[in-house]
């Protein structure tokens, strides 16, 4: 989900984390459909897998943890777009 951010030429996205939303903002250039291009996972804990996010969340995480099934391959994303 996508809102308007803090400036005209950002939006505000929100993240599933495994322990709730967080809101991130981002140049809209930056999405892909309604993907955010992160890097790779760095952790690891069951399903849920550790990513860094390109910018901040609006509480301060760089790094958090996402379900592993919410990721979607680079591949997939160009294929969609």
């Amino acid at each position: 989900m996508a809102g308007e951010g803090l400036h005209p030429s950002e939006v505000v996205v929100l993240v599933p984390t495994r322990t709730g939303e967080e809101e991130l903002v981002v140049d809209p250039k930056s999405l892909e459909g309604a993907a955010v291009e992160i890097g790779w996972p760095v952790g690891r804990d069951g399903k849920f897998v550790l990513v860094e996010l390109p910018r901040p969340t609006s509480t301060g995480s760089r790094r958090v943890w996402v379900d592993g099934k919410d990721l979607v391959p680079e591949k997939k994303v160009r294929a969609t777009a």
